[in-house]
């Protein structure tokens, strides 16, 4: 029987969604049975064997509804292998600036996850036509001095690079 994992995320103009998906696929190819769901579909977890956490970055800060899902089920994150991800342009320029940055900014997330066996920081992506009006016109004045700061930054290689780790790290294979 196949081992079940959860890929839980928190997202706010869909790229941590797209990279949560994108690890869902490769966990799903690697012959796990695999749910994919927003933070705010999922009630429990039971009947996982696994679960991965992925939240963007926003403001130099965790998602709240990721923190608060963290927090509401630490019990039973607990008990359950995890791994955790990050999407945020503080990851932008970690070849260059390094990861410090990004770090700070997971830390509160990182946390709360006891059993954490695998972490991984990605760079995210600035699309200003998926944010929220208000976001929106705040990121558009920010990015005046700086237009650089507007594209996908995600490396999809390492996305998928780290996802394919996770069976053996979560202790999922057989």
């Amino acid at each position: 029987m196949s081992k079940k994992c959860l890929v839980v995320y928190a997202s706010e103009a869909g790229s941590t969604q797209e990279v949560a998906e994108k690890i869902g696929q490769v966990l799903t190819d690697r012959g796990l049975t695999v749910e994919v769901h927003p933070v705010n579909q999922v009630r429990n977890l039971k009947g996982y064997d696994a679960v991965v956490l992925g939240t963007a970055i926003r403001m130099f800060k965790p998602l709240g509804k990721m923190m608060s899902f963290a927090n509401r089920h630490k019990n039973e994150l607990a008990k359950l292998p995890t791994a955790a991800f990050t999407v945020g342009l503080a990851m932008k320029d970690a070849a260059t600036k390094g990861t410090a940055d990004a770090e700070k900014c997971a830390a509160p997330f990182l946390a709360l996850l006891n059993n954490r066996k695998s972490t991984a920081l990605f760079a995210g992506k600035l699309d200003l036509n998926t944010l929220s009006p208000l976001f929106r016109m705040m990121m558009s004045n920010m990015t005046k001095s700086d237009p650089s700061s507007i594209g996908d930054f995600r490396d999809w290689n390492a996305i998928q690079a780290w996802a394919g780790t996770l069976p053996e790290s979560l202790g999922l294979t057989a």
